[in-house]
């Protein structure tokens, strides 16, 4: 919820600051203070992200690759061109769809499973994100910002199920990689084919809002991802483009048309189907190696040597297999087939 609400704002300060930016180096500029804030962050926490770099099989780092590209570069730019051309307020609600977007990958490619309680949610969210999308005034027509917006959505629902099974790495590494890379690639482009004047005002405040709306955000929602999946993740995440179109009310005045308020009620009456939802049945755990920060439960009931029981605790570390059921999310340890 948090990494929603700070991402979910970032269209409103994005608006404030762009002017006669070019929107691929607003672009750039977002990812690379969420990079260079990150690697701040390792640094006090004494890591490494080459040493972590390193344990990642060939398989994941194709994954981390597609990450980038889709999420790191292809998205952010059509979303900065929705934010120039569109009202903070169509941007926010639209980014709704990433979570219908993340939803339909994680369930046809990853074969993660969804209820009908989460199906139910995400018709809502469609239904709501058409409105905004469908200008009537004076007959029906298409918003080209918010088609936009939309593209970005299907390119981060994409970025958010390769970066799920990433797990060989921190989320810290993870996110400050993404965003160096992506943040210099676009940087370096806009340089070279666009035009457009960006003061040292400019720049500094889309490093500030992409260090903390693109960087900490991201950290939190890749924890998220390990933890409850990506359909589920992505469904709670979609509670901040609500703290968007607020403040973007609020600070820059906009005036939403109705239709702007009844996507709103519907997108979060589909978000609200989630907390109903229990999922719960009887189910194997293969044997499975691997490391990542944990407590012990029923999943962990490894052995450690003497002096390594202070929770929670990272180490690799081996699960047996085991059969058993309760309620549960479709987190690392939980991708079984239904």
């Amino acid at each position: 919820m948090l990494s929603a609400a700070l991402f979910g704002v970032s269209p409103v300060f994005c608006k404030l600051l762009i002017g006669d930016m070019s929107p691929l180096l607003l672009a750039g500029l977002l990812y690379l203070g969420s990079g260079v804030g990150l690697q701040a962050l390792l640094l006090v926490q004494r890591k490494s992200s080459r040493a972590e770099l390193r344990l990642l099989s060939p398989g994941h780092r194709l994954k981390l690759v597609g990450a980038v590209i889709s999420g790191g570069i292809v998205a952010p730019v059509c979303l900065a061109f929705g934010i120039k051309y569109g009202t903070a307020s169509e941007v926010s609600l639209l980014l709704n769809l990433e979570t219908v977007a993340t939803t339909l990958i994680a369930w046809l490619v990853f074969r993660e499973y969804i209820g009908p309680y989460v199906w139910s949610g995400k018709v809502l969210i469609l239904v709501g994100a058409g409105l905004v999308v469908l200008k009537t005034q004076g007959g029906l027509s298409f918003s080209l910002s918010g088609l936009l917006v939309v593209i970005a959505c299907i390119f981060w629902g994409i970025d958010n199920n390769l970066t799920r099974d990433v797990d060989e790495i921190s989320s810290t590494v993870l996110a400050s990689v993404k965003g160096l890379a992506a943040g210099l690639f676009s940087i370096v482009l806009a340089l070279v084919f666009t035009t457009g004047v960006a003061t040292p005002g400019q720049i500094a405040g889309a490093l500030s809002v992409g260090a903390l709306s693109y960087g900490l955000s991201l950290v939190l929602f890749v924890e998220a991802l390990r933890q409850i999946g990506a359909a589920r993740t992505a469904t709670f995440f979609a509670v901040g483009p609500f703290f968007g179109t607020l403040l973007a009310v609020a600070l820059l005045g906009e005036r939403p048309p109705a239709a702007y308020w009844y996507a709103t009620v519907l997108m979060l009456a589909g978000i609200l189907l989630l907390y109903v939802e229990v999922h719960g049945h009887r189910h194997t755990h293969e044997e499975l190696a691997h490391g990542h920060p944990h407590r012990h439960d029923e999943h962990h009931d490894h052995d450690h040597p003497e002096g390594e029981r202070a929770e929670p605790h990272d180490h690799f570390h081996v699960h047996r297999p085991v059969t058993h059921s309760h309620v549960h999310w479709p987190d690392q340890h939980h991708r079984h087939e239904h």
